[in-house]
């Protein structure tokens, strides 16, 4: 029998979020992180993250919205991301944290959840 090829997989595709009303996340989300929207389907919305689809549909019934998993989202300039998150609505749960220091650079932190209580963060390399 062959070696599996490795990796087996080739990538991250598609993350699915639940909701109570997927239009109006799928708004804040095109407000707060600039993402586009690729397409709607069956009561879903289907969205760039970036080379990863970010699929909102409605929650499955006797689910909870929200759950153990994080969405980090890597910011093109800083201080435009963290103004168009506050300017949505959402508050960052904590100041920025640094979580290493490169050369000129440092990858930080910032943390904040959607209007259903998704967790998210904005995280990535900024100048130092």
């Amino acid at each position: 029998m062959p070696s599996p090829p490795e990796p087996l997989v080739t990538g991250l595709r598609q993350v699915a979020l639940g909701s109570a009303a997927p239009a109006q996340l799928a708004d804040f989300y095109r407000r707060a992180l600039g993402l586009n929207v690729l397409f709607e389907s069956n009561g879903m919305v289907f969205m760039d993250g970036g080379g990863v689809r970010l699929m909102i549909g409605a929650k499955p019934p006797g689910e909870p919205i929200g759950g153990d998993a994080v969405l980090y989202f890597e910011p093109v300039v800083w201080d435009i991301a963290e103004r168009a998150v506050e300017a949505a609505g959402a508050a960052f749960l904590h100041p920025r944290v640094v979580l290493q220091q490169a050369e000129g650079r440092e990858l930080v932190l910032r943390a904040f959840k959607d209007p259903e209580g998704h967790s998210l963060a904005l995280l990535g390399w900024r100048g130092a």
